[in-house]
């Protein structure tokens, strides 16, 4: 069974950016254990967005290529504190997913 066949795994991909990995992922082929290892990455690089990933690679940096670059843009051209908002729901949604995800793979 993959992601997509989950339905409340759908009802939480809507709360990220179409253009995410984790996103693409809920809804192609993937696997459920695939799901939350990507979406485990993307927690990581949210929770310290200047923070080294590796290969000199900042946190910010690795969400624009897993798909965040328009959601990067959006939050620094905003002007007040929505933007720490937004990251914060954004992570929160990603450990419902990997929580979820982690279970099903078990399953």
């Amino acid at each position: 069974m993959n992601s997509q066949t989950h339905p409340i795994l759908n009802e939480l991909s809507r709360q990220l950016p179409e253009t995410s990995m984790t996103y693409k992922y809920i809804h192609g082929p993937e696997s459920f254990a695939e799901v939350s290892i990507q979406a485990k990455e993307e927690f990581l690089c949210l929770s310290d967005l200047e923070a080294d990933r590796g290969k000199g690679l900042s946190g910010k940096t690795q969400l624009a290529q897993y798909g965040y670059e328009n959601w990067l843009k959006e939050m620094e051209d905003d002007d007040n504190d929505d933007g720490d908002d937004d990251r914060l729901r954004l992570i929160g949604f990603l450990k419902l997913i990997i929580e979820l995800a982690e279970e099903l793979a078990e399953e």
